[in-house]
């Protein structure tokens, strides 16, 4: 990466990396990749408990706030490249600031402490549904908690200058792994609770947990500024066919379906939405800068990761 020396206080090896939101779901596998690729990852959350993960992941923790300035710049003090992941929010804060209000102060102290590089994390839920390939240049109709993720996208844009402050968008799909939305999903098809929206014809397009945090490190070192990267392993499969082989590994019967308006009644409109729109989308933009996944699909990915969430006795 460009400038991965910053002053004169870098680490050994390619430089200090701070990752915000360090002890999260995507945070962690950043922490990990940027560990394993010689990094210094350094962790910004804020409790003592999601710094033991930091340090688990190979990190080095700051315990601090996104929302407090102060924190921000003395997290990012020496780094080269700044990670932006946090989302869920400390007691009494509202998640809209933490993404949004957030990118801007990680803005002001990228610019304060001559950090050359910012990566926001975002998601592909963004996108417009549609029957085609989704693309990084594919119509955008932001819902709900994407709407929060396209205006942080947009306070970080604002503040790209190339060769400055160079700043750079990462939309993951849907990240299986052990943990968020698939433990859920997971659990709930294991019970015999989980329903699939609709017919299930709806393409989704998938990554593994840790390959999602590769994809990051590569978008910090190659990508182009002021760029959005999708991050997915480029093999979509329907929901319909997606739910069936998560039963069949668990050893359960295929979850049924239910109607979409039933759905928006029982999970809001906003989620429904979500869960029943057309979302396969290309990863030529992230394989043209260098990223391969570890794990080629969800075929592969799948098995070992409920193994691991569901081990026999």
């Amino acid at each position: 990466m460009p400038g991965a020396q910053v002053g004169n206080h870098a680490p050994e090896g390619k430089g200090r990396v701070l990752v915000v939101g360090a002890g999260g779901y995507l945070g962690r596998s950043v922490v990990r990749a940027l560990s394993k690729a010689d990094y210094e990852a350094r962790g910004l959350v804020h409790s003592q408990q999601k710094a033991a993960l930091v340090r688990a992941d190979g990190g080095l923790p700051v315990v601090g706030d996104i929302l407090d300035p102060r924190s921000v710049r003395s997290a990012a003090a020496n780094c080269s490249g700044v990670v932006h992941l946090a989302a869920n929010p400390s007691e009494g804060s509202d998640p809209a600031r933490v993404r949004v209000e957030g990118t801007r102060n990680l803005v002001a102290a990228a610019r304060e402490e001559g950090i050359l590089r910012l990566v926001v994390g975002s998601g592909y839920w963004v996108y417009r549904g549609q029957s085609g390939v989704i693309r990084e240049d594919s119509p955008v109709d932001p819902q709900g908690e994407s709407q929060i993720n396209y205006d942080a996208e947009r306070a970080g844009l604002e503040a790209n200058s190339p060769g400055r402050l160079e700043v750079l968008i990462a939309r993951p799909g849907m990240v299986y792994g052990d943990g968020s939305w698939f433990r859920g999903m997971a659990e709930s098809v294991k019970s015999g609770e989980y329903r699939v929206v609709g017919e299930g014809k709806n393409r989704w397009s998938f990554v593994d947990r840790w390959d999602t945090g590769t994809a990051f490190v590569q978008i910090l070192e190659s990508g182009i500024a002021g760029a959005v990267y999708n991050v997915v392993d480029g093999r979509p499969a329907s929901l319909r066919e997606f739910a069936d082989r998560v039963a069949a590994e668990l050893g359960v019967v295929s979850p049924p379906s239910m109607a979409i308006d039933a759905a928006g009644r029982e999970m809001g409109t906003a989620v429904a939405h979500h869960l029943a729109a057309d979302r396969a989308a290309s990863n030529e933009k992230l394989l043209a800068i260098g990223w391969r996944p570890r794990v080629a699909s969800y075929l592969d990915g799948i098995p070992s990761v409920l193994r691991s969430m569901f081990p026999k006795n």
